[in-house]
């Protein structure tokens, strides 16, 4: 079994969500020293944020250091991603270098993010990467937080273009905004009939949205070691906490449903 599968069956719905963190270090050795702390910490993935690192237009250093990286991970799956600037990210690329960044060096990791909504062939890449890797398909708005009718509308779209995942982050303004996204995301866990998304609210006020994934259906969430890649990632150890504290379970209630 490769660690592709293992990723898929780790993030397939068991009513408990999955931590992931990211790692945002601009040197190998940085990198390496993080992948350590996530494999001793409460994570189950840690995410290689590529777009910090300062030799991401290096191919063979960037496999080199996936390499470094899965040798300290062990069991725990590795997310790849290049988080462009248009979507909040440390740096941008064209699409060709996207594409053959993802395609090259992102089939050696086990998961791998793509913007769904940039511009490119998309979907041709998508379908290379699912030979090789679970694709997280994406979209992060850090301007607002959309219609409840238009986050469903794009998480069902990043299903159709092929993506295995599909994730949503947004900005709130207020407490309606992250109400507004965990609404879509129970709508859209209904009609994708229990698949997998992953959704969050970000900031300080949209923490609610994180730590409650598995009331909204969100299969992953996202905490941090150290520095946040995203406004309202609090430490993984504290976010479990929460989730734990949380967690539904059939002897918190009475006979009659009361807890």
């Amino acid at each position: 079994m490769n660690n592709a599968v293992k990723a898929q069956e780790l993030l397939t719905w068991d009513g408990f969500p999955k931590i992931c963190v990211p790692v945002v270090e601009t040197t190998q050795d940085g990198i390496t020293r993080m992948a350590e702390a996530v494999y001793k910490s409460e994570a189950d993935i840690m995410e290689w944020r590529v777009d910090f690192y300062k030799d991401f237009h290096n191919i063979e250093a960037v496999n080199s250091t996936i390499s470094g990286i899965r040798k300290v991970l062990k069991e725990k799956p590795l997310l790849f991603t290049f988080r462009t600037a248009w979507e909040g990210g440390a740096a941008d690329i064209s699409y060709n270098e996207y594409s053959a960044l993802l395609s090259t060096a992102g089939i050696n990791a086990d998961l791998v993010d793509v913007e769904v909504y940039r511009q490119g062939d998309i979907k041709g890449l998508i379908k290379v990467l699912e030979k090789q890797a679970v694709v997280i398909g994406s979209y992060h708005d850090f301007n607002g937080t959309p219609p409840a009718e238009e986050i469903v509308d794009r998480l069902l779209y990043m299903k159709k273009m092929g993506a295995g995942i599909p994730k949503i982050a947004v900005m709130p303004e207020n407490k309606m905004d992250v109400a507004r996204l965990m609404e879509a995301s129970i709508i859209t866990k209904e009609k994708l009939k229990g698949g997998n998304i992953i959704t969050m609210s970000m900031a300080g006020m949209g923490l609610i949205s994180r730590a409650a994934a598995e009331f909204t259906g969100s299969v992953l969430t996202f905490g941090c070691i150290g520095t946040p890649s995203a406004p309202g990632q609090i430490e993984a150890e504290k976010l479990k906490g929460l989730m734990e504290g949380l967690h539904y379970t059939e002897e918190r209630e009475d006979g009659h449903g009361r807890a």
